[in-house]
């Protein structure tokens, strides 16, 4: 190992793989599986200290046994090894990974590690249920993940770094599971999100870099974490659940982002149909370097977008020649997959790739003007075999901005198309819809969260569940049954104990607080991100620990400053295709 390896850390980054996605499709069951192993290869033969996982690593929050089965077969078979890592951790492991075993799965002396795999969740594999487990535990504890960024409180959202060291570079490494956005915007807008800085001196030039799970962009005035909400101190963030690639370093001025994105496409929508990349970082020093790698293994997506009323041919009650005209579109955007698939060979080089898998293919119909629309699934029909999603490779739309509509209105729309109309909002607005009116016992905002937890996870059990615990809750609420048991006791009662649910739900943590819905919250306290409203950045105290051996992790001090470090940045000969050179 040369000098500069051995000051190096070689990271591979990735995201939002969604194992499990369509697993019981003939077609593309097996595509998340697929690509993730390719992404396992690619760490393997670049020799990394470890892989970067920013969440959604399963697609359902209950992974099947199926799921998991393939999952733990691909990390026991790519990870476990006797490659001695050269990467040490200097902080609290305790702390870092809240777990029973406390350590990472590479310096616990029971598992032989040769590629570590770091990993927060996401909004599909987040913890829930009895105890707040998810699946990322579940491998945590058989020693095949080191599962970290879980906040065990959303009151005060501490971010805790795993300090890394590898020879002479230093690397703090902040992470943050997913949260719901409007939650964790108020959070951060509280001047409740704070980052525990190392007070140590040796670590205060040490390159920080932040990983998490939310949406980066605006879908609403508290759905998305703006940028300016980002601590200065940070030197890189990898910013997950975005699924449209954009690895390469975006910058700003204080930090950059790198959006991997995600490696299955989950949704047939343009973003999805770019190139997919993962990337090999480079840190040394304060410095780094991002290569992006194309995966090979991507089944092919075509996306477009014809207008009817454009086309000079169609009339608006031609509707077999509207069906024709798009089978030719169809046709085009089959062959332009080959076309592409041959370059994407040609650009290997002689590496072997296999055959090109049958294609995606989406195309959005603007159909305004009066057209009329057909049974996109019979149309689909005279594609199988030749396109991986038949029955929706059409989606209706029509241009005009309809007024606001309600979602119920939206959902009973004739006009539209039915998976127009599924399109046009989420579940949270039409259970919203669903529970203006107030409920005697069931709290709103926990039963808000119970179908959504139904819908968007398939939690079977969600709703059963939290319908027991409210009656459970309300029933103990009443020691002492009166001897005229009425109606109108029994509603205040129920009132009562909701009243106290609702505030519950309002102000307590893990168990009940990230299911309280901003539907609930008054919107007009919104303002702009500022300076001030970033997270706060502060230290900890802690006892100092020091070990003799030098291969023994150690534990570094911290002090309560509030200062943040200035740190020069300098350029790092390039190492891939892109670099950074900042000055603070």
């Amino acid at each position: 190992m040369t000098t500069a390896d051995a000051n190096t850390f070689k990271i591979l980054i990735a995201t939002d793989n969604h194992l499990g996605y369509l697993e019981r499709d003939p077609i593309r069951g097996q595509d998340s599986f697929n690509t993730f192993e390719e992404i396992l290869q690619i760490a393997e033969s670049n020799q990394v200290d470890f892989i970067l996982l920013g969440g959604d690593l399963f697609h359902h929050n209950r992974p099947s046994r199926s799921c998991l089965y393939k999952t733990m077969r691909l990390l026991r078979k790519y990870c476990f090894g006797e490659r001695e890592s050269k990467v040490w951790i200097a902080s609290d492991q305790s702390v870092n990974f809240g777990d029973e075993l406390g350590v990472a799965n590479y310096l616990d002396a029971n598992v032989n590690i040769s590629m570590p795999v770091f990993s927060i969740h996401g909004n599909h594999d987040d913890p829930s249920g009895t105890n707040n487990l998810c699946a990322l535990h579940l491998l945590s504890l058989a020693g095949m993940v080191n599962y970290f960024g879980n906040s065990p409180s959303f009151e005060e959202v501490m971010v805790q770094p795993i300090l890394m060291e590898k020879g002479s570079t230093k690397l703090a490494l902040y992470g943050l599971g997913n949260i719901r956005e409007e939650r964790l915007h108020r959070q951060w807008q509280a001047n409740k999100v704070k980052f525990v800085r190392p007070a140590d001196e040796d670590w205060k030039d040490c390159f920080n870099l932040f990983v998490l799970h939310q949406n980066r962009a605006a879908h609403g005035p508290k759905s998305h974490i703006p940028v300016d909400f980002l601590d200065g101190f940070l030197d890189l963030v990898l910013w997950g659940h975005e699924h449209e690639c954009r690895i390469h370093p975006e910058e700003y001025e204080r930090f950059a982002i790198t959006q991997p994105g995600s490696s299955v496409a989950t949704s047939l929508s343009q973003g999805e149909a770019e190139p997919k990349h993962v990337g090999i970082l480079k840190i040394e020093g304060s410095q780094f370097s991002l290569e992006k790698v194309r995966l090979k293994t991507i089944r092919p997506f075509q996306f477009t977008t014809v207008q009817l009323s454009r086309v000079e041919t169609l009339s608006q009650s031609n509707v077999k020649g509207i069906q024709t005209y798009l089978e030719g579109v169809v046709e085009d955007l089959i062959e332009r997959a080959k076309i592409e698939w041959e370059e994407q060979i040609n650009m290997s080089g002689p590496e072997p790739i296999m055959d090109m898998p049958i294609p995606l293919i989406r195309v959005r119909v603007d159909y305004s003007g009066g057209y009329e629309t057909f049974n996109p699934k019979l149309f689909g029909q005279k594609f199988i075999n030749r396109v991986a999603n038949p029955n929706d490779m059409l989606k209706f739309q029509k241009s005009a901005v309809p007024r606001m509509l309600k979602p119920s209105e939206m959902l009973s729309d004739l006009s539209r198309a039915i998976p127009e109309r599924l399109d046009t909002f989420k579940v949270e607005a039409l259970v919203n819809e669903m529970l203006s009116r107030d409920l005697f016992i069931l709290p709103e905002p926990g039963l808000e969260e119970a179908v959504i937890s139904l819908v968007d996870k398939s939690d079977k059990e969600a709703i059963r569940s939290f319908v027991f615990k409210s009656v459970t809750q309300t029933r103990e609420s009443v020691p002492v049954i009166p001897e005229e048991l009425n109606i109108d006791f029994v509603k205040r009662k129920s009132s009562e104990k909701k009243e106290q649910m609702n505030a519950m739900y309002a102000s307590s943590g893990r168990d009940m607080a990230d299911s309280y819905n901003s539907s609930n919250m008054p919107m007009d306290d919104v303002v702009p991100p500022t300076l001030e409203r970033q997270g706060n950045t502060m230290n900890d105290n802690h006892s100092n620990l020091s070990f003799d051996e030098p291969t023994q992790p150690k534990r570094i001090s911290t002090d309560n400053s509030q200062e943040r470090s200035q740190k020069r940045r300098r350029v790092l000969p390039t190492l891939g295709s892109s670099s950074r050179n900042r000055m603070q």
